[in-house]
């Protein structure tokens, strides 16, 4: 019989790969806020866009439900363009 991990690993969402223990909690903590608090290169952009699919995927809201503000323009283009590349069918 196959390990629990086996089992999640092959049950996971694509969009949660390569993701570590640390980001993982964060993109999976659904209920209230996270506070996502590292150094530049760390993967910040990643785990806020990935939660932000984890939610639209688990259907705990909707694209129209979410707002997420960015310091620039450019940043916001760049997690608009992960997350409709995280979406996007295969």
């Amino acid at each position: 019989m196959p390990d629990s991990d086996h089992l999640l690993a092959v049950h996971e969402p694509p969009y949660m790969g390569g993701l570590n223990g640390v980001q993982r909690e964060a993109v999976e903590t659904l209920d209230g806020p996270v506070l996502v608090l590292a150094g530049a290169g760390t993967g910040k952009t990643r785990v806020l866009t990935t939660r932000l699919v984890h939610l639209i995927a688990t259907r705990r809201a909707g694209p129209g439900q979410i707002l997420a503000v960015t310091f620039t323009n450019k940043a916001a283009r760049e997690m608009r363009d992960r997350i409709g590349a995280l979406l996007a069918p295969p």
